[in-house]
């Protein structure tokens, strides 16, 4: 009988045998395969040829075909993870194969259900599943978004910078997910994760200090090549890839609130802008919406040098203390006031003595440099990051050397 004279019902079964034949024969080749039947690896795409092959019979067969959920996965890699909602950013990147070659098994942080980052499998090299990698990948749900073309612009000037992740071929649009992705280079833990491993919950003064002359160079190049990060925070630094060549390195992440110097030069813009970025650590001009410059990613960065050796800031309230005035106020207006604090005031009164209190002297004068800077004023990088250079030696005379993920290690033996 011609095919095309062959009931639906016969073609449907004959390709369900000739499917469960050919993911019996990639489970049984010894590979862990973490692709699917929709997007094979190389390896798997060999022993799947003769499927492929009978879709050329006919368009009724290859229609057929087309009907089948050929979406499943042959390997689980994630147990107990169910995500209920069609339209949330974790359900959408597990549809499926992300551009036929990134597999995601982990969610590192999602937020509001819109975009997200997540640990993926890269299977796409030549040696297929046997030869996966892991990867990192930032997902957004609109094209649109302000974050997304912020950070596909921001990695796209910054290529091939040291201390900054590689980005893998730009972002891309996957049209079974509907998803816009961008797949880059996995890095290590953050600053959060060590400091929330160590004994103290902070860095000692070796460990600041390096922090210090390797953000101000991460900023050198930023500010040179025309951009704000206006995302200091330690959840935005990363230790270099675990085996890297550059241990000692450590990497600056999340440009979704980057800015373009050039728009606002020579002079700040006369109208008030968004206030986007932590709080905790934006500069205090930033809280009232006026327009950034090289001087603000330099006085955040004072903010987090002195959060990482302390444990916290001046301006953070305690939650006890925050609820105990909330429950002594006698009005709305003022339960209003001291349920959500005007940082920036704190900020203010804050001074460096306070702010740097049992630091080197070499923070004093940083901070001093930093608030002389009038807006766009080039700053000396130099000169600052020789100043904490020179620090750091006396400090680390007769020490052992020490690495990054040295520390981690020992947190966690």
């Amino acid at each position: 009988m011609p095919p095309q004279e062959c009931p639906p019902a016969v073609i449907q079964c004959i390709i369900h045998w000739v499917l469960t034949s050919c993911v019996s024969s990639v489970n049984s080749d010894g590979i862990r395969h973490l692709c699917s039947a929709s997007a094979p690896c190389k390896t798997a795409l060999d022993l799947f040829s003769p499927f492929f092959t009978l879709k050329l019979v006919n368009s009724v067969w290859n229609n057929s075909i087309r009907e089948l959920k050929l979406e499943a996965f042959f390997s689980n890699v994630e147990d107990g993870v169910y995500y209920p909602h069609s339209w949330h950013i974790n359900t959408r990147v597990r549809k499926g194969v992300l551009l036929s070659r990134y597999r995601v098994f982990k969610t590192i942080q999602s937020e509001a259900g819109d975009h997200g980052v997540y640990d993926a499998y890269d299977f796409g090299g030549p040696k297929g599943c046997a030869g996966a990698t892991e990867i990192a990948v930032k997902a957004w749900s609109s094209g649109s978004d302000m974050e997304f073309h912020n950070e596909v612009a921001a990695y796209r000037l910054l290529h091939n910078y040291s201390g900054v992740p590689q980005t893998f071929s730009g972002a891309q649009y996957d049209a079974l997910c509907d998803v816009h992705i961008l797949p880059m280079q996995k890095l290590g833990p953050t600053l959060d994760d060590l400091i929330s491993v160590l004994p103290n919950h902070r860095l000692d003064a070796r460990m600041v200090l390096t922090v210090a002359i390797q953000m101000i160079e991460r900023y050198r190049d930023i500010h040179m090549t025309g951009l704000i990060h206006n995302g200091t925070k330690p959840a935005n630094i990363c230790l270099a890839p675990r085996g890297s060549n550059k241990k000692g390195m450590l990497y600056i992440i999340d440009f979704g609130f980057a800015l373009p110097l050039e728009d606002n030069l020579p002079l700040p813009s006369a109208h008030r802008i968004d206030v986007v970025g932590n709080r905790k650590y934006m500069s205090v001009l930033a809280h009232h919406g006026i327009s950034k410059s090289q001087r603000d990613d330099l006085e955040s960065l004072a903010y987090l040098l002195s959060y990482l050796f302390h444990g916290s800031l001046p301006w953070e309230i305690p939650l006890m203390t925050r609820l105990r005035s909330y429950r002594s106020s006698t009005s709305d207006a003022d339960k209003n006031q001291n349920e959500q604090p005007q940082v920036w005031r704190r900020k203010i009164a804050t001074p460096a003595s306070k702010l740097f209190r049992d630091m080197d002297e070499c923070f004093h004068e940083f901070w001093r440099d930093v608030k002389a800077l009038a807006y766009g004023e080039m700053p000396d990088y130099e000169k600052m990051r020789a100043r904490f250079a020179l620090c750091l030696e006396t400090h680390e005379k007769g020490c052992e050397p020490r690495d990054w993920w040295g520390i981690w290690d020992e947190c966690h033996k």
